[in-house]
């Protein structure tokens, strides 16, 4: 060891002990802080509230010792007194808050100079005033704090942002307000949706390719711009999307059925959204995806995936500093794709509806490409992955007749045209897609499409093939469960499977389907996720979440993109290294136990740690349909 490394495992010492004395100082207090990461100019951390008597609406105010611009989560700048000073209230969703338990509010400062500002509070709500301690700069991140709970929810292990939520910012020269909307969140559930929903879309976030805008770098300040170059080889613009997964292939079957899975929650349960502040962010996350699956279509064709499953997998770091070729792929009427037309153009569909009011000439530019797609794949059938021989070994098709019949219905629902109805319901006919499914996924849209049916016509057929389909999840049914009450539909992302199927059955109770029976099975399966069984299989929320998930570009060590400095180096050495990713994948659903409920962190194990957008996408949804039946069942 040299007398610098020796130095500067000494200076680390001190930071840590710094930061141990700042908490235990202020444990007893009504507010604290923690500082999660902190880098020369910046830091992120949590304030913890606690106060004597539950409250119903809540107010801080936080001092520092030279001026900050503040970015904050889960509260309101109510004003900025000075650069200095900022007076914080609750949200709309949080003011009730337990005396029994602290509740987090994650944060972002920014400042000149590389010395930590001191933190000086007017508890307000919580009685008294505290002094913190400085804390040095450093960008380890400390250990996490014992549980700390938003509202009265079970106990959150980890001391992060937890909302995607654009952050109410403000600086000497400006007074910022919520961006939430009005109207009233409840919360009287047993696990915060609204928390995990918001983590859900910081997930999404960090999964975005091309050029991110200021917002996100915000939110995730380990990602920045990437795969710039996307498209160049064909001559086109295929920047951004999402990442599929842990790894940097976009893969546009599995995208668009995500985005058709988020738009179609926001849909249904759009109250949900927006009574809790939530709608404008998921609305910015469906657009991401569908900015980019227009750029897609190219007349008469659709590129349809961009990278190399096979060059990708030999990578393992970060995807700002990919230096591999991302090969663009795409279905014509000589090589078609059927399916993947058929989800794209859903998701375009589904996009139109939810922007008609927001941006009506962005929803027209949606709805016409929707019908010139699924006229596409109509009339040049196939499966994409015979066309594609790139795709079939990772998200090979098996058929594609029921992506056309939920995009007919989706065009019916977006246009109100009676013939794209008619339509659907000659391809239900024509595929036999009212037998029971063996689930609903990317690949197989057949439940999704007897759901569908049946909201658009309420005949008998499609409500028995929708009962039927649920009954084969339920206890009972055809699908085995954990000992701890998992419906087990298969290895390969169990969560997933059990999370669609609640989705399905909550849109189906909405529209008068066995509401309590299907309620009260998804809420069983999401709470299962969220922390029945002892632990959360969320990433960043609940009791003992995962840590390591399959996930390179977290794995990595962080990142400082916003100075411009060198960044650490990652590579396969972070796949295999112990402990948890040094970035927090906030939201990700993790693929999920095996069969007799077991579950290990280790990003090794990619059956069970593995994410990607998919998982996410139902469950998500599910979670906003849980919340939309608080105190209906």
């Amino acid at each position: 060891m040299n007398e610098d490394s020796g130095n500067y495992i000494i200076r680390k010492m001190r930071i840590s002990f710094a930061l141990l004395m700042t908490l235990l100082a202020l444990a007893d207090a009504g507010v604290r802080y923690q500082i999660t990461t902190s880098w020369n100019g910046g830091l992120s951390g949590t304030f913890f509230v606690k106060p004597s008597q539950e409250t119903n609406g809540w107010e801080f105010s936080v001092t520092f010792n030279k001026q900050v611009t503040m970015e904050i989560w889960d509260a309101v700048i109510k004003e900025s007194a000075t650069a200095t000073t900022f007076n914080l209230k609750n949200q709309n969703y949080n003011p009730k808050l337990s005396p029994t338990a602290e509740t987090g509010i994650g944060f972002v400062l920014r400042y000149t100079g590389d010395v930590v500002p001191t933190f000086t509070f007017n508890q307000g709500t919580f009685g008294g005033s505290s002094q913190a301690t400085t804390v040095a700069p450093t960008t380890t991140r400390p250990a996490t704090t014992a549980a700390a709970t938003t509202t009265t929810k079970p106990a959150s292990t980890t001391a992060a942002p937890t909302t995607t939520a654009k952050p109410a910012t403000t600086t000497a020269a400006t007074t910022a307000s919520s961006s939430k909307a009005p109207g009233t969140c409840n919360t009287n559930s047993k696990y915060p949706y609204t928390e995990v929903i918001q983590k859900s879309i910081l997930f999404y976030e960090a999964q975005r390719s091309g050029k991110l805008p200021a917002s996100t770098k915000q939110r995730v300040p380990w990602r920045s711009d990437s795969a710039l170059n996307d498209g160049k080889d064909k001559g086109i613009d295929l920047t951004g999307g999402w990442y599929d997964a842990g790894d940097y292939v976009k893969f546009n079957l599995p995208m668009a059925h995500s985005a058709v899975v988020l738009g179609w929650g926001i849909l249904e349960f759009r109250d949900a959204y927006e009574s809790c502040g939530l709608l404008s962010d998921a609305l910015d996350e469906v657009r991401w995806a569908t900015d980019y699956l227009l750029k897609c279509w190219r007349g008469n064709e659709l590129y349809v995936q961009v990278g190399d499953g096979h060059i990708d997998h030999n990578y393992w770091g970060r995807p700002e500093e990919m230096t591999m070729s991302r090969p663009s792929f795409s279905v014509t009427p000589s090589k078609p794709g059927s399916d993947v037309a058929g989800d794209t153009s859903s998701a375009l569909a589904i996009a139109s509806i939810l922007f008609k009011t927001k941006d009506p000439a962005y929803s027209a530019t949606l709805l016409k490409a929707a019908e010139e797609v699924f006229r596409f794949g109509d009339q040049y059938r196939g499966k994409y992955s015979d066309s594609v021989p790139a795709a079939a070994e990772f998200y090979g098709s098996s058929k594609f007749v029921d992506e056309l019949a939920q995009a007919a219905a989706f065009l019916n629902m977006a246009t109100g045209d009676s013939t794209y109805l008619n339509k659907a319901k000659q391809l239900y006919t024509q595929g036999n897609l009212g037998s029971t499914p063996w689930a609903y996924s990317w690949d197989d849209k057949d439940a999704a499409v007897q759901v569908l049916l049946y909201k658009l016509t309420k005949e008998a057929g499609y409500k028995t093939a929708v009962e039927s389909f649920m009954k084969a999840f339920m206890p009972g049914g055809s699908v085995s469960y954990t000992p701890k009450g998992l419906a087990y539909r298969d290895k390969w992302g169990a969560l997933r499977y059990a999370a669609n199927t609640a989705l399905l059955g909550l849109i189906a109770a909405k529209d008068g389907v066995q509401q309590t029976s299907f309620v009260n099975w998804a809420r069983s399966q999401i709470h299962y996720m969220l922390g029945d069984t002892g632990r959360s299989f969320v990433v960043g929320f609940g009791v003992n979440p995962p840590n390591a998930p399959h996930h390179a570009s977290s794995s990595c060590p962080p990142c400082n993109w916003s100075q411009g400095s060198s960044c650490p180096v990652c590579g396969w050495q972070h796949l295999s290294a112990a402990g948890p990713n040094p970035s927090v994948l906030y939201g990700a659903l993790v693929g999920g136990p095996d069969q007799s409920d077991n579950f290990v962190n280790n990003r090794d194990d990619y059956i069970l740690n593995e994410v990607t957008t998919d998982y996410n996408a139902g469950f998500q949804s599910a979670l906003a349909g849980l919340q939309y039946f608080i105190g209906k069942v």
